[in-house]
C-alpha cells in the first residue's frame, strides 16, 4: 500500500504517558503496571512519533531522512539537534515552533525515564548522568540514553 506524502500524517500523541497515569492512579489495581507493558507501550509511541515526526518535516519542510539525526532536549523546553547535520537549522526551528511535537517529545522523554528508572532499580541514582535521545533514522525512529557531558572548568 503506497503512504499519501502530500499530507503529512497527524497522529495522538502521548497515549503511553495516559496508560501509565491510568494503572498508576486505580486504587483497585493491585498487579501494578508490569515492564514489559510499559516497554510495549514505549516502543510504539517511539514509532508513532518517528512516523509523524518523519512526514512532518518532509511536507513542511522538504527535509528527507536520510541523513539520520538525534534529538535532545536543549535549556528553555526547547529541542536540539545533536552533532553536525545539513538541516540542523531547519530541523530545530520547525520543532521549536509545532508546539504538538515539541510537547509529544517531550512526553516521550518522561516515558522512556520512567521505563529507564524502573530498569535500574530504587538503589542506583545513575539517571542523573543520562540523557534522553531522539533518533531518527531511514528506518524509523529510535531512543536510547547518552552520558551527560559536562562542561570542564
Amino acid at each position: 500500500m503506497a503512504t499519501d506524502t502530500t499530507q503529512p500524517q497527524r497522529d495522538q500523541l502521548g497515549t503511553a504517558l495516559l496508560d501509565v497515569a491510568r494503572l498508576s492512579n486505580n486504587p483497585n489495581e493491585t498487579t501494578g503496571i508490569q515492564l514489559s507493558d510499559l516497554k510495549n507501550s514505549a516502543t510504539n509511541e517511539v514509532r508513532r512519533f518517528g512516523e509523524d515526526l518523519a512526514s512532518h518535516l518532509l511536507v513542511h519542510t522538504k527535509i528527507t531522512v536520510p541523513p539520520a539525526f538525534q534529538l535532545q532536549s536543549a535549556p528553555e523546553g526547547k529541542i536540539q539537534v545533536v552533532g553536525d547535520h545539513p538541516n540542523k537549522v531547519a530541523i530545530e526551528a520547525y520543532l521549536n515552533e509545532n508546539t504538538r511535537l515539541l510537547k509529544w517529545f517531550k512526553e516521550l522523554e518522561v516515558l522512556f525515564e520512567i521505563q529507564r528508572k524502573l530498569e535500574l532499580g530504587p538503589d542506583n541514582d545513575d539517571m542523573s548522568k543520562q540523557v534522553f535521545n531522539f533518533g531518527l533514522t531511514s528506518l524509523g525512529g529510535i531512543a536510547f540514553f547518552t552520558l551527560q557531558n559536562k562542561p570542564s572548568h
